[in-house]
């Protein structure tokens, strides 16, 4: 019997039941519908930090501004748009890959007979360049933040982007939707005036550093489930299938896809639970690079925190922005890497599972009841903001009119754990800048904790 006859059968019973009172009534659906509703798995929405653009989901909360609020400033850190590769992850997973496939040309068959005429598109000289897709995407992106913000938008003059070319390249392009772009300055942060690069790549400015925390929890996940998609795909391909080699052919999928505008062929290759594995691999490892597992997490989140709440409470007392802001200026939009966006959700626990609880992160299985995912928040373009609104009213307790702050994550709004009050769950701004204090306060060694110190002769390195 298929799904949808066992729940009509199963609506049926439940009319027929005597049990109810006058004042009952059986639940039961005006169409009952099948159970998948036309679902279909994507790979590209779980391919953390190497996928296209795409808006998040979210809670369901509306991505407008709540009814009776109104948005009088904003401001996000976005990462740079589609590159051709990372290149660590070039080195140590693609191009071992490419280099026993040119060796191997013939004795590709089945899912992946295709691979004996594939052509690699990663360009090995301009691996952390932005793509020419990336140029369209970020373009698309500054159109949706023109609409979303059309009476911000236009009094915009200064951003911020950090020196890197794919950075400064995608704030370019990001604008050119907006019809004053050609009057807008785009300033590249080169020194750490007034704590700026601590705001935008805090990671840069911060000695202790290090990318590698999370690598051995990662490979030996990747170990795990490596060698079991090298089985299932060893009749189809010429050569044995490293672990390392599954990732790479994995990562291929999003960097063809992101650099040709268009999904790879090779996302069809694996399964929706192979996707579902590596995209773990990679929320473990950054969970413990840039995430709830590496305490350096917040004490690199909190200096863009602190400075966008010093801009809004500078809007609020003198009615500008200061520190070098145009006056008139209530959007504020800074450039930055895929690090950033994950330390400042640390900092305020917006991919947590609650405020009091402790994410966990086993490297032998998959947690799938983590909040921690990764690839909601840093595909290509990926972005966190701010948003000041004023409301007529509160929350549902219709307390007077006031001042409230909210996060959106790539379009969806994401609550606080610690502060969820407001109008569609925000946070009202005395107790968001109270958070915010008390969150620098405790996170103020910055240098501290940052700065390295050579052990023998107790100088910095």
């Amino acid at each position: 019997m298929s799904l949808r006859a066992l729940l009509l059968a199963s609506a049926a019973s439940a009319v027929a039941l005597p049990a109810f009172s006058a004042g009952q009534q059986a639940q039961i659906p005006l169409q009952p519908l099948d159970h998948s509703q036309g679902y279909q798995f994507d790979p590209l929405l779980h391919l953390p930090g190497i996928s296209p653009y795409f808006d998040a989901v979210g809670f369901g909360l509306e991505h407008k501004a709540p009814e009776g609020c109104n948005v009088s400033a904003a401001s996000y850190l976005v990462r740079h748009g589609a590159i051709y590769a990372n290149d660590k992850e070039y080195e140590e997973y693609i191009k071992p890959f490419l280099w026993k496939l040119e060796k191997h040309r013939d004795g590709w068959s089945g899912p992946l007979s295709f691979m004996s005429k594939w052509q690699s598109p990663i360009e090995e000289d301009k691996l952390e360049e932005l793509t020419p897709s990336g140029a369209v995407d970020a373009a698309k992106v500054g159109k949706h933040l023109l609409e979303r913000y059309e009476d911000l938008v236009p009094n915009t003059k200064r951003i911020l982007a950090d020196k890197k070319s794919r950075t400064y390249d995608t704030a370019k392009n990001l604008i050119k939707a907006w019809a004053h772009n050609d009057t807008i300055d785009i300033v590249r942060v080169t020194k750490n005036k007034d704590g700026a690069m601590e705001s935008l790549i805090p990671h840069k400015s911060c000695d202790a550093f290090s990318k590698e925390p999370g690598a051995e929890e990662q490979e030996t996940f990747i170990n795990i489930y490596g060698p079991s998609v090298a089985t299932r795909l060893a009749p189809y391909v010429p050569f044995k299938l490293t672990p390392k080699d599954v990732v790479g052919l994995q990562q291929l999928c999003g960097y063809e896809s992101a650099i040709n505008g268009k999904r790879s062929d090779i996302c069809g290759v694996f399964t929706d639970a192979e996707w579902m594995a590596y995209e773990y691999a990679w929320d473990l490892k950054y969970a413990y690079m840039v995430g709830p597992m590496n305490p350096l997490s917040p004490y690199l989140g909190f200096p863009w925190l602190h400075a966008q709440s010093k801009i809004f409470q500078s809007i609020d007392e003198r009615g500008t922005p200061g520190e070098g802001w145009p006056d008139e200026q209530r959007f504020f939009l800074s450039f930055t890497h895929r690090e950033v966006p994950p330390f400042v959700a640390t900092a305020l626990g917006l991919f947590n599972s609650s405020s009091k609880a402790v994410e966990q992160f086993p490297a032998d299985h998959i947690n799938w009841t983590r909040a921690w995912r990764m690839a909601d928040l840093i595909p290509f373009l990926g972005h966190v903001g701010m948003e000041k609104m004023t409301c007529e009213r509160g929350a549902v307790s219709g307390e007077g009119p006031g001042e409230f702050i909210r996060f959106i994550a790539n379009t969806a709004p994401r609550p606080i754990p610690d502060c969820q009050s407001g109008p569609g769950a925000s946070c009202p701004l005395a107790d968001f800048e109270d958070l915010i204090g008390k969150g620098a306060e405790r996170h103020k060694d910055f240098h501290k904790v940052c700065d390295k110190k050579d052990k023998k002769k107790g100088k910095h390195e």
